[in-house]
């Protein structure tokens, strides 16, 4: 009986933690398509300071979001809002599951 038990809870676990992921990745998925479609990677990269002055970095990115088009700016922030969304969703699915596990 607890063979049986411990299957179909496993299952249900699955299903519960695809569905948490799902809506987020999908909508993420969208923004990034927004994003490639609109920007070009290879030349943000080639225009790009480099790595180890941070201080540069950070003021690369902030005036390139500043000056992109809004299109753009709203998927940057749906997908990171959606990326924070799906972690989050993430944690809260392998809490429950690590609670579930340890009172059964």
């Amino acid at each position: 009986m607890t063979v049986i038990t411990n299957s179909i809870m496993k299952k249900v676990r699955v299903i519960f933690l695809m569905r948490r992921l799902v809506t987020p990745f999908a909508f993420l998925s969208a923004a990034v398509v927004v994003l490639v479609s609109t920007v070009s990677v290879s030349h943000v990269i080639q225009n790009m300071p480099t790595l180890i002055d941070v201080h540069a970095v950070v003021k690369f990115f902030a005036l390139a979001f500043a000056h992109t088009d809004v299109v753009v700016k709203s998927a940057l922030v749906a997908g990171t809002l959606f990326l924070g969304f799906t972690f989050k969703g993430l944690i809260e699915s392998i809490r429950v599951s690590v609670i579930t596990q340890k009172y059964n």
